[in-house]
């Protein structure tokens, strides 16, 4: 009985990797098409809370004295996210020191300043947007 047993689970065995094997060989560029899919997936969520982010700070104002405290720790949870994220940490640098000064020196932030650094970097994520779709699809 036990040898049975252990005869079917080798059998499966054999078959499961014959059939890893075969999706390995015919199939890998599927299976890679798959996981780029799913990592960009990840990293638009990233953008998309980023955004969200940034339509906050819109809404707020470096003039009215009880905004400050909120739209410091906004800058502090983008430069956060950012420095936790290889990629963007790599491809906005210069604009995440400018939060990161902005984030420990609130007092050195003016409405000018504020709306100048969401809109650069409204469009530095706009721009590592339409460049990762150009690299999922293969352009």
């Amino acid at each position: 009985m036990i040898k049975t047993i252990d005869l079917i689970s080798n059998v499966f065995t054999i078959v499961a990797s014959g059939i890893a094997i075969y999706l390995f060989i015919f199939k890998r560029h599927t299976i890679s098409t798959i996981f780029k899919i799913l990592l960009s997936y990840s990293f638009q969520t990233t953008l998309s809370e980023l955004r969200t982010k940034l339509d906050r700070l819109n809404d707020l104002n470096v003039n009215e004295p009880s905004h400050i405290e909120e739209i410091t720790n906004i800058f502090n949870e983008i430069v956060g996210q950012m420095r936790g994220n290889k990629k963007l940490n790599k491809d906005c640098s210069e604009i995440l020191e400018k939060l990161s000064m902005y984030a420990e020196f609130p007092r050195k932030l003016t409405e000018p300043r504020k709306r100048s650094v969401v809109s650069e970097l409204r469009e530095h994520l706009r721009h590592i947007d339409v460049k990762n779709i150009d690299e999922l699809v293969g352009g």
